[in-house]
């Protein structure tokens, strides 16, 4: 070997160490993809996350969060979720419906009773039993208790047009997400569905590419879809809660106290959001309604769309459409 190959690597093998060596006291990075602003529930609720990770790791983990989709869309975040390239994505968990079809049932429009009745539905086996497929397929995980974090007291929908009865949702050009239950069961119920990622719902409305957009009541005001939808009313689709899907392989890298700090971060942040919704939703009616051309309605009469709906799950289970022992577990659920 010429001195000069060997005085080249010694440079390399010395720089190789001195990063090694700085990269080991350096915080590791948890990249946070969120759909949602930083001033919304949510987003507070992300940011308290982060601090408390920071503070419960001595700084070992280092949460960075990008709102507003800025990463992208959630279906392609969670494949990079699944990569590993992000490392949490709180959302709705019917984006993991990719790997485990049964899991979109979990946001099957008027299906559940009640909150409790949702909660237990999803913390039961068979559900449970979807996740563990998600993880086996796409190494994908979810941080903490799914009921913890709830996305909103209600749903809610807001049109351009009056909605005063189940009837009104007939032709109404209603924005939702890529899934095909949710999209199948407002068509049934009269919509004309259209797909639009949630970044784009209110120049979608402003625009006239749809009438209407369901939401979390509590959204209403930070995405202000309020200003080009003023006609609300509430629904009670669907019990929601943010799952803090997680890269699997992140979380087994950690250390069992770091395990520990990410748990208790997000359960206090969860508490901390809980209290934030409470907060909102004590003074939310009366907000909307003091907004100049705003007419809301939380007392919607939804047996209708209730009755509807059932007759729309009794055809996918005679024609053995469901996923196997969903009803029996629904039914199960609402027992406990």
């Amino acid at each position: 070997m010429s001195v000069i190959a060997r005085f080249v690597g010694s440079v390399t093998i010395a720089a190789s160490a001195v990063f090694m060596s700085q990269s080991a006291g350096a915080a590791e990075v948890w990249r946070l993809s969120s759909m949602m602003t930083p001033d919304s529930f949510e987003g507070q609720t992300y940011q308290k996350f982060a601090d408390l990770v920071d503070e419960y790791t001595d700084g070992e983990i280092t949460v960075r969060i990008y709102p507003n989709e800025q990463i992208g869309s959630m279906d392609s975040v969670v494949e990079q979720l699944s990569q590993g390239i992000v490392q949490l994505a709180p959302s709705g968990l019917s984006f993991l419906s990719r790997w485990e079809d049964g899991i979109r049932y979990a946001a099957a429009p008027f299906l559940f009773d009640d909150y409790q009745h949702w909660s237990n539905f999803v913390n039961g086996d068979l559900f449970q039993s979807w996740l563990a497929s998600v993880e086996e397929e796409a190494d994908i995980t979810v941080l903490g208790n799914i009921p913890d974090t709830p996305r909103g007291s209600f749903r809610t929908l807001l049109s351009k047009t009056p909605v005063e009865t189940a009837d009104d949702i007939e032709g109404l050009k209603l924005r939702q997400y890529q899934d095909q239950l949710v999209i199948d069961a407002w068509t049934h119920l009269g919509a004309e569905v259209r797909v639009l990622p949630w970044g784009e719902v209110y120049d979608g409305i402003n625009r006239g590419i749809v009438d209407a957009v369901t939401s979390p009541a509590e959204l209403i005001e930070s995405m202000r879809f309020y200003e080009v939808a003023p006609y609300i009313i509430r629904t009670n689709e669907y019990p929601q809660a943010v799952a803090w899907m997680m890269n699997a392989d992140a979380w087994n890298a950690l250390t069992p106290d770091q395990q520990d700090a990410m748990l208790r971060a997000h359960s206090e942040a969860a508490a901390y959001g809980r209290q934030l919704l409470d907060d909102a939703s004590a003074t939310l009616e009366q907000d909307l309604k003091s907004k100049e051309g705003v007419t809301v309605n939380f007392d919607f009469d939804t047996a209708p769309l209730v009755e509807k709906m059932a007759t729309f799950y009794q055809q996918r289970a005679d024609a053995g459409e469901l996923p196997e022992g969903l009803m029996q577990a629904v039914q199960a659920a609402r027992q406990e």
